[in-house]
């Protein structure tokens, strides 16, 4: 599956109406740097959420629009809430990262970063980590499989894969829950809290877990360590099982003729300021991207 990247949300004060992530993104692909740069400012002072490692495409135009102090500093205001990756920060070959890499505050930035990675993995249960990283990658090697044999006559028992992989993890995740509480960015670094939504996420034949999770989840987004989008993400999923309308739009379905169409949402007029203030992109940008991960005509 092709998946998005510097997935986020721009708001800035000057549009009358808010940029999207595909503005921004064309923006920085016609090598509109500034307007990038200025952009995702924007996005910094509403306090609107993004996707993870979209701190990066921040310094990345900041950078090559020519403004390395402006990019350095931003960089400081973001590395203490660990959303920027260190290693993506150290070595992505994009030009306007290497450029900054050339300053002289760059030399003054590292020790801070390097600082920062210490006191991040002192504090991070290595191993559960790794058991939770080790399952969401056979939960997606599963998913990829099924979806590459659709249509074919293994196709079934690819799926039935996927569902053996879910009932596994998810029996997993619920004794880790019970034995040290919601595996959240704190306690297992940001991609393992990632990987722990995912089980959840993807825990649809026991809804009473994934119900069971959202307030935990919750929890950990109101002190920082989960990200809004993955609570977005289970809160429609929780909703659409309990026979409810969804609040975010994020849940479709595959009709017979083959179209994917968004589930029944609430207040469908609201529903573009409800997804930007849980950082997910707009629903004409979503349903495009739908289509180009599913291959799929999205209505």
């Amino acid at each position: 599956m092709r998946r998005a990247a510097w997935l986020l949300l721009a708001v800035a004060p000057s549009w009358t109406q808010p940029p999207s992530f595909m503005a921004g993104s064309e923006a920085y692909e016609a090598g509109d740097y500034a307007r990038c740069a200025d952009v995702l400012l924007a996005v910094e002072a509403s306090g609107v959420p993004v996707a993870i490692g979209g701190e990066l495409l921040a310094a990345e135009c900041l950078s090559r629009a020519g403004r390395f102090e402006e990019a350095l500093a931003y960089l400081r205001r973001q590395l203490p809430a660990g959303r920027v990756p260190p290693q993506e920060l150290r070595e992505s070959s994009r030009p306007g990262l290497e450029a900054l890499r050339a300053q002289p505050g760059w030399q003054a930035l590292l020790p801070e970063v390097e600082e920062l990675e210490a006191q991040r993995v002192a504090r991070i249960d290595a191993p559960l980590r790794e058991q939770l990283l080790r399952r969401a990658a056979r939960d997606q090697e599963a998913r990829a499989a099924a979806l590459d044999k659709q249509g074919d006559s293994a196709a079934d028992e690819a799926w039935r894969t996927v569902a053996a992989v879910d009932a596994d993890n998810t029996r997993w995740l619920g004794q880790i829950i019970a034995e040290t509480g919601w595996p959240d960015s704190d306690l297992v670094g940001r991609d393992g809290a990632r990987a722990a939504w995912m089980i959840a996420q993807h825990a649809g034949h026991d809804p009473a877990f994934q119900a069971s999770v959202l307030p935990l989840l919750e929890a950990a987004v109101a002190k920082g360590s989960a990200a809004p989008q993955d609570l977005a993400l289970l809160t429609d999923r929780v909703l659409v099982a309990q026979g409810k309308r969804q609040r975010y739009g994020t849940q479709f379905h595959t009709g017979d003729d083959g179209m994917m169409r968004m589930r029944p949402a609430e207040d469908e007029a609201g529903l573009d300021a409800r997804r930007r203030s849980a950082g997910l992109p707009p629903m004409d940008d979503y349903r495009k991207m739908m289509a180009e991960t599913y291959g799929r005509p999205v209505e």
